[in-house]
This record gives structure tokens, C-alpha cells and sequence, in this order.
């Protein structure tokens, strides 16, 4: 549905201003009037502007938002409105965080309610979190619903860190090597060179390559330096788009050995949403199309579309999942029997934990054989250079000799 951004006139002489969602101007208009507040403007928000954010400004970090919503979640169970609960966070906060705060307190004043509030943000809050509120504004549980995406988040960020800590020892180690390799070829093989060039084709093929590599990286230094630059920054704007990033999660997912963890933390997210979003009172068609927006490989989104269209036509959501490889086949019977008792909620909670502690698992070996692979591979790339540069000067001394 459309967004618009307006501005108004309170009955006390304020000027508010803010967005909602609209199917036309007209409509908001009369939104705006219901209120009791004098309409100056009402115009089409382009598409890609909803997020204050993203238009300029630091977005507050993760765990800053995670720990603004569980001091909320406290303060509404306190007795304090939502305004006000906003209002008092905003008092003492970080300045992401108070802009945060303020943004979601104007739009409620203008008439949102919370959920559109948090709509406007997709930068800080998902889609998922968005859809909870929603639900537990409707039902009067929103206290236990922030309490519940909290949880959630928390989860999330130390399954985050986890991950991040697999990953940044293998690179730091293969960055080495790079840096290295660099400080050896530009600063260290130039000083041999005046001993080597009277030795000339007499040079192993080793150190030969060596000096040549070196020659050439000296003299054009700049444009390679500039060269990589712009590859990184051209890796930078292919990668932020969704379709290219689905496409490398999808190439990395075949690889062997990272294939079972990502197999399992792709099911760990979808289960886990999946559990957190009904249990609160989403509908499933509707968390269908939010998990739509969760996965990241192109397979995985057709699956999905695929088991929402069966779905509405009737069919059991198990049997329609079953029929793909979304998720593992034991994932898919333990949600079989959650639907069959009435209660997939719990059990979907139950299998995000079983695969989230498989996740943990499958990274504990691939660190342990990662790592030991890194360190050997950054040794024998320095032990080449190292090997091919003295075994050069044994050759000069033999030739002296």
C-alpha cells in the first residue's frame, strides 16, 4: 500500500507531521480530519524513503535496539503508556537511539499505532518483529510480544557472533599472508635485486618469478593499490543488492563442508521465525510471506511461494512443505506433528533449538578444520618466498665458489 508523508494542524495550535500508509491521498486527508486536526499537506512518499534513516543519519546498532525494546517492554508492563515509555527512554539514551525513539513517538502522536510506527524503520526493525506487533496490539499482549522479539533478537545477535567468530579467524590469517606477501615483494626482494642481476638467467625459476613479480609490482604500485580499490568497491555494490548476495549464499551452500551448517542455519532461522510469528498470533499465510522475506537464496524463495499457494488453496501445511527442500526431512515431520496437535507453535520452537544446536556444532567443526587449513596455507605461501630467495643465494655462493 502507498505511503504518505503530511503535515497538520493540532486544535492547539501544534504543527505534527508524519507518514501513514494509505490507499489515496483522499483517504489520509480524511484520517487526518477524523483526528480532530487541521490537514496542510498530504504527498506520495517515494518508494525506498520510508526509512528516516536511510536518508542520513547513523541507524542505532542491534543491540542497542534490542535493549531499547526490553526497557520498553518493562516500562509498559510498569503501567506507563506507550507514549510516555518512549518518551522516558528518549530522556537518557544514545542519539541513534533517541531519534529512533522520537521518530516512533511523533508517529504514534499523529495517529499510527505502534506497529505502523516500527513499519517506517525496515532498516532497524524486520518485517517479522513489525507483523508480531501488530498481532499482540490487536490482541492487548504487547508487553509479552516485545518481551518475546527481545528473546529473539538476543538469540539472533549471539548466533550472529558465533558465526562472525568462525568466519573472522580464517580471514584474518589469509589477510596476513596477503600483507605479507606485499611487504616482501615491494620492501624486502628489492634489496636483492642488484645481488640476482648480474646472476641473471642462471636464477632458479622460483626465484626468477619472484624478481619479476616484484619489478613489476614496484613500478606500478598506484594502479594496483587503485585496481584493488575499486574491486572492493565494486564487490561492495554488486553484494549490496539482495539478488547478488542470494546468489553467493546459494554458491556457498554447495560447497562441501559448509553445506550442513548453512543447511542448518537456514533451517534454524525459518523454523524459528516461523515458531515466533504464530505463536503470537500471525496468521500463516501472512508469516509465509514474512519467511519470503527472510531467506536470502533464490531456491528457497520459490519454495516458499510455493508452499503459500498451496496453502490457500486449502492443503495442510505440512504435506505442502514436505513436496520441497526447504527444509531437512526430520524439520518437516516434527512440523507435521505440531500441526496434527494443534500446537506447531511449541514445536517449531522445540526444532529451532535442536537445529540451532546442530548449527553450533557444524561450526565447532568448521572452525577446527578451517583454522588448522588457514595456517597452512599462509605458511607454505611465506615458506615459498623464504625458500626461493635463499635457495637463489645458494646458488650465487656455489657459482662464487
Amino acid at each position: 500500500m502507498p505511503q504518505f508523508r503530511y503535515r497538520a494542524v493540532t486544535p492547539a495550535g501544534d504543527v505534527v507531521s508524519g507518514e501513514v500508509e494509505a490507499s489515496t491521498r483522499e483517504e489520509v486527508l480524511r484520517r487526518i480530519e477524523y483526528l480532530g486536526h487541521l490537514p496542510i499537506e498530504a504527498e506520495l512518499v517515494k518508494k525506498g524513503r520510508l526509512d528516516a534513516f536511510s536518508a542520513g543519519g547513523r541507524p542505532p546498532p542491534a543491540r542497542d535496539v534490542t535493549i531499547f525494546l526490553r526497557q520498553l517492554a518493562l516500562l509498559i508492563g510498569a503501567g506507563l503508556t506507550l507514549e510516555a515509555g518512549l518518551q522516558t527512554l528518549a530522556e537518557d539514551a544514545s542519539k541513534p537511539i533517541i531519534r529512533f525513539a522520537e521518530a516512533l513517538r511523533s508517529a504514534i502522536s499523529a495517529g499510527d499505532s505502534f506497529g505502523e510506527a516500527l513499519e517506517r524503520h525496515p532498516s532497524i526493525i524486520e518485517p517479522a518483529y513489525v507483523a508480531m506487533v501488530r498481532a499482540g496490539e490487536a490482541s492487548g499482549r504487547l508487553e509479552s510480544v516485545l518481551g518475546a522479539i527481545v528473546e529473539d533478537r538476543a538469540r539472533q545477535e549471539l548466533l550472529g557472533e558465533r558465526i562472525n567468530s568462525a568466519i573472522r579467524y580464517p580471514l584474518f590469517l589469509i589477510g596476513s599472508a596477503v600483507l605479507i606477501l606485499f611487504f616482501f615483494l615491494v620492501y624486502v626482494v628489492p634489496q636483492f635485486e642488484p645481488v640476482f642481476k648480474d646472476v641473471g638467467d642462471r636464477l632458479n625459476g622460483g626465484a626468477a618469478f619472484v624478481l619479476a613479480a616484484s619489478a613489476w609490482l614496484h613500478a606500478n604500485l598506484y594502479p594496483f593499490l587503485g585496481g584493488c580499490v575499486a574491486f572492493a568497491l565494486l564487490l561492495w555494490l554488486i553484494f549490496s543488492r539482495a539478488e547478488a548476495r542470494g546468489l553467493l549464499i546459494a554458491g556457498f551452500a554447495k560447497m562441501p563442508g559448509v553445506a550442513g551448517p548453512m543447511r542448518d542455519g537456514r533451517a534454524t532461522r525459518i523454523i524459528g521465525a516461523l515458531g515466533l510469528l504464530v505463536g503470537n498470533g500471525v496468521p500463516l499465510p501472512a508469516t509465509l510471506k514474512i519467511l519470503r522475506d527472510i531467506v536470502a537464496e533464490p531456491a528457497a524463495v520459490a519454495a516458499i511461494d510455493k508452499v503459500l499457494e498451496q496453502v490457500r488453496s486449502g492443503r495442510r501445511f505440512a504435506e505442502a512443505l514436505a513436496e520441497t527442500d526447504l527444509l531437512p526431512p526430520l524439520a518437516v515431520r516434527m512440523l507435521r506433528v505440531g500441526e496434527e496437535t494443534g500446537d506447531l507453535a511449541a514445536i517449531a520452537a522445540h526444532a529451532a533449538q535442536f537445529y540451532e544446536h546442530r548449527l553450533a556444532l557444524g561450526l565447532d567443526r568448521l572452525m577446527g578444520a578451517i583454522g588448522p587449513a588457514a595456517i597452512i596455507f599462509v605458511s607454505i605461501i611465506v615458506g615459498a618466498l623464504v625458500v626461493s630467495i635463499m635457495s637463489a643465494l645458494l646458488s650465487i655462493t656455489e657459482l662464487a665458489v
